[in-house]
């Protein structure tokens, strides 16, 4: 796939609970088995994507395979008033992983 424009996403939304973090070792998992890029560095992306999970708010992710590779984007949301008409949203690349 040429750009993230093209790609199909796989979407993880987890609530303010802290103990759904462990989803997230479930879809990266599968999703690198899927794009057959082995184990190395996988515990350390893990981390790294459970670090962004607050316990004050929703967290969501966004993963999709890249040039044989995942990615795994994270929500950032932005706005004058919280949850207001004028909120933008924009994803961060957090994780890069190549076979």
């Amino acid at each position: 796939m040429a750009s993230a424009d093209a790609a199909e996403y796989t979407y993880l939304t987890l609530p303010p609970d802290k103990a759904s973090g462990s989803c997230i070792s479930i879809v990266v998992a599968g999703l690198t088995a899927r794009a057959k890029i082995g184990v190395a560095g996988l515990e350390e992306a893990i981390k790294l994507l459970e670090d962004q999970h607050t316990a004050g708010a929703r967290t969501r992710y966004r993963f999709y395979l890249k040039d044989g590779g995942l990615v795994v984007e994270v929500e950032e949301s932005s706005s004058a008033v919280q949850g207001g008409a004028d909120e933008t949203c924009s994803w961060h690349t957090i994780v890069e992983m190549v076979s």
